[in-house]
């Protein structure tokens, strides 16, 4: 019985564990084949129809499948050199996006170099210098020739001005730098031991930004202090967006981007429908812009800041290359249900190109000189972005998407204490916070930033969510129509999916196949028992055994039989020969009859 048992349990284990492979195997396979038909789709789409493409169509057509690259250089101003939008003027924007399709490894200097002369030093920051010292300490400020001397007081307020250049600014406590200065160095020495840093903020706000680099120096040592700020711009402004994608681009390639960090902190609270948040992350690697980025998910399936939902979620996921956050997750499983029947995503090239290139990158790019050697094929390590590599760069090997770099040592991710999460176990999902990537995690855990761990069956769902719905801050898709559940945020859309539709997959196969799988097993483990109860209904005698001699009786179970039937089963029952029988032994009576009888036969002879 205990064999029974454990042949038993063995065979639930493989059908579970059947179950489970199939499972994992089919959606692999089936995410493959629907990417695989996106990749077929945009192929169809652009294969012999490149001169007829937008430039922006022809950008992401280079990325995603590397085709139209000589239509896309063909259609650029002065070989190469920039790149405009419907014959206007060359764009700041386009031209970084035409060289980030063209060129991964930075040898269009063409384009870098009509890039960098877009530069431009923004208006709308107001930058500081400060001076600290533990003691009370008189300095000397140099700049232009020119020498100033300031003191510094037990209050650490500043004594007077040091120039035309920096006037006494925030009750004393600062210099405040003229713009026009903003290109001169600043040599401060002091006579105690001292530090120096600069300041910023949007000239019409009062919050202030901290510049990380701060320099130190001991009693008369020197340190010396320069405004790097700039923007690219589009005539005489700076141009939010041309700035983006323009200072991502050089990153990528390799530049120093620094300059312009400023100005897109400092305005990226005015910029919101450009999602800085994910080129400020690629470009500083700060976990801070990362948990802002993915909290800014709609229905945890796609990002929409600039009314394009298919573009905004391309860009939001560009920078996660190497990351899997669950968001990410989210919305591949979206965009995957809401293809066209084509594998494109609504007929847009730009768009399905974009997709392509962020979420599900293959080796592309380039000028058609051949494919570089893979950097993680060659024992190196494959980083979001230059910055975020914090060791030498291999741009001689290449990695998948457009952003990636090789590296020679491999990112080092902070611990979720050092991000200022809290860990999640197993049974545990983040609420009112965002999932992020962190060092030190099992398998089973997650770091939840600016939120908190509560238990799966704690955590209700929106009525909509329950009956398998999709919240929407919009209309809802192809294949969708509006549901009549409540969603946790009441301006939103309950999207259900149309009783009509016959997308839905079919796992009809699979649940056969587990289906006769668990009949055979029963069938081996009670095969002694169903034999029984086939001959109890087929009116059989059960299993034969071997013939024994004496009469044979009926089984308690058929005592109601008809006695033909029993003598019958008596004569088929072979019996060997009985033993003669012992004589009885005769009475007195007998005895005495019996020699009556032999005297009258002996009388008669």
């Amino acid at each position: 019985m205990k064999k029974r048992g454990l042949v038993f349990l063995f065979g639930l284990f493989l059908i579970f564990g059947t179950i489970a492979s199939i499972h994992a195997q089919t959606n692999a396979t089936t995410e493959q084949e629907k990417v695989n038909e996106a990749y077929s789709c945009l192929t169809d789409k652009v294969s012999g129809k490149c001169s007829s493409l937008s430039v922006e169509e022809k950008i992401f057509s280079v990325l995603a499948v590397n085709q139209c690259s000589s239509e896309l250089m063909t259609q650029s101003s002065n070989s190469g050199e920039c790149w405009s939008l419907s014959g206007s003027s060359c764009n700041v924007k386009i031209t970084a996006q035409a060289l980030l399709a063209l060129d991964k490894t930075g040898s269009n200097t063409k384009a870098q170099n009509w890039l960098f002369s877009k530069n431009k030093t923004p208006t709308e920051l107001t930058w500081y210098l400060q001076i600290e010292s533990p003691e009370p300490t008189t300095c000397s400020i140099k700049y232009s020739g020119l020498s100033y001397n300031v003191g510094i007081d037990e209050d650490k307020k500043i004594s007077s001005n040091a120039g035309s250049c920096l006037v006494l600014a925030q009750d004393n406590y600062w210099l405040r730098i003229s713009p026009t200065c903003y290109d001169r160095n600043f040599s401060i020495s002091c006579d105690q031991s001292f530090l120096t840093n600069l300041l910023f903020k949007k000239t019409t706000s009062l919050t202030i930004n901290v510049m990380e680099e701060t320099s130190s120096a001991a009693a008369s040592g020197t340190t010396t202090e320069k405004v790097e700020s700039s923007c690219f711009s589009t005539g005489n402004s700076c141009d939010y967006e041309g700035t983006l994608w323009a200072s991502l681009v050089l990153d990528s390639q390799g530049e120093d981007v620094s300059a312009y960090l400023p100005y897109l902190i400092i305005m990226a609270d005015d910029n919101k429908r450009f999602l800085p948040e994910a080129f400020l992350y690629a470009l500083t690697a700060n976990p801070e812009y990362k948990i802002s980025l993915l909290s800014k998910q709609k229905s945890s399936q796609w990002w929409m800041e600039s009314g394009d939902k298919y573009y905004d979620t391309a860009l939001a996921l560009y920078p996660l290359q190497q990351e899997i956050p669950v968001e990410k997750t989210n919305s591949k499983e979206w965009l995957l249900s809401s293809q066209d029947s084509n594998g494109c995503w609504e007929g847009n090239t730009r768009n399905t190109g974009f997709i392509l290139a962020s979420i599900w990158p293959r080796q592309s790019g380039g000028t058609g000189t051949g494919e570089l050697p893979d950097c993680e094929d060659q024992g190196y390590y494959c980083s979001s972005s230059a910055s975020a590599c914090d060791s030498q760069l291999l741009p001689e090997f290449s990695c998948p998407g457009s952003l990636q770099k090789c590296c020679t040592t491999q990112p080092i991710l902070e611990t979720c204490s050092e991000l200022g999460g809290s860990i999640c176990s197993s049974n545990e999902r983040c609420v009112g916070g965002t999932v992020v990537d962190a060092s030190g995690l099992s398998s089973q855990e997650l770091c939840c930033a600016e939120g908190s761990c509560e238990s799966i069956s704690d955590t209700a769902e929106s009525e909509c969510e329950i009956n398998n719905g999709v919240c929407s801050p919009s209309s809802c898709d192809a294949g969708e129509e509006e549901g009549f559940y409540s969603c946790e945020i009441s301006s939103d859309v309950c999207c259900v999916q149309k009783s009509g539709d016959t997308s839905p997959k079919s796992y009809l196969w699979i649940w056969i196949l587990i289906i006769l799988i668990i009949i055979v097993v029963i069938a081996i483990i009670f095969r002694n028992s169903l034999r029984i109860l086939w001959f109890r209904i087929t009116g059989g005698s059960g299993p034969k055994g071997p013939s024994h001699p004496g009469p044979s009786y009926p089984h308690q179970g058929y005592q109601q039989r008809p006695a033909p039937r029993i003598i019958e089963r008596r004569i088929l029952v072979p019996h060997s020969s009985p033993p003669p029988r012992r004589p009885s032994r005769p009475s007195g009576a007998q005895r005495e009859l019996d020699e009556v009888l032999k005297k009258l036969k002996e009388m008669g002879k």
